[in-house]
């Protein structure tokens, strides 16, 4: 039997965590951003992407650090 792939794109529903709420959340769960995720964040916030273009692009720097190993 098969497995269904999931879904990358998003549908539009849902909620978008801002950047201080997602830090917020993160410090109590005792996780930190890499530094290279930082980057990330602060190169999408400068380009004024919007919540899907950002989605997709953290996706995709994830796929492409998994096809790395």
């Amino acid at each position: 039997m098969k497995k269904a792939g999931k879904r990358l794109s998003g549908t539009g529903d849902g909620h978008v965590l801002g950047q201080r709420t997602f830090a917020a959340i993160t410090a109590v769960e005792g996780i930190s951003l890499s530094p290279a995720s930082r980057k990330r964040l602060t190169d999408m916030k400068k380009r004024k992407l919007s919540h899907d273009e950002q989605r997709t692009e953290v996706i995709r720097a994830y796929v492409d650090a998994k096809s790395r190993r």
